[in-house]
């Protein structure tokens, strides 16, 4: 194989290699990469970058998202722990939705009545820990820190000790 060269944009990312044996005209700005640090980039795409002072390869630690999105993100994720758990509930007690419970519960049945007030119970206490707790972080380490399983599980518990299932 030929020499190996790049071009990189400003925080050092390649966005172009080249090798003499392949390509008759490599730009001037190109930087000259030995075949070692060329595989790095190849094997490992987005997560290196060229330093320009020591003229190495580095791992690249991308950083961590905004805190809003990183608040959204935890939210989508509690939410879709909800939507598990309420079909997990649904199918165990073999309800299609929570429109069928909602239709049994106005005809009186005990059972959807039951599991009607643990689901309102149990969105209320999701909803709160979303408004309440996830608002109030400052931080994004910390917030990214949060097992969001393990808070669901502490709402689910909350909310069948408050409003327990049939």
């Amino acid at each position: 194989m030929g020499q190996k060269y790049a071009i990189f944009d400003n925080q050092g990312f390649p966005r172009a290699f080249y090798d003499s044996d392949i390509h008759s005209n490599i730009p001037d700005n190109a930087i000259k990469i030995t075949e070692e640090q060329w595989l790095e980039f190849i094997e490992n795409q987005g997560k290196r970058i060229w330093n320009f002072e020591t003229s190495q390869v580095e791992v690249y630690i991308s950083p961590p998202p905004p805190l809003d999105k990183a608040k959204t993100q935890k939210q989508k994720e509690l939410i879709n722990l909800e939507k598990q758990r309420v079909n997990q509930i649904l199918n165990q007690y073999e309800y299609l939705s929570l429109a069928d419970v909602q239709l049994y519960a106005n005809q009186n049945d005990t059972e959807a009545q039951s599991i009607l007030s643990w689901y309102q119970t149990y969105d209320d206490l999701i909803w709160q820990y979303i408004d309440n707790d996830l608002a109030a972080f400052t931080s994004v380490d910390e917030l990214l820190a949060i097992d969001m399983k393990n808070i669901e599980e502490q709402i689910f518990n909350q909310a069948v000790q408050t409003a327990p299932l049939p």
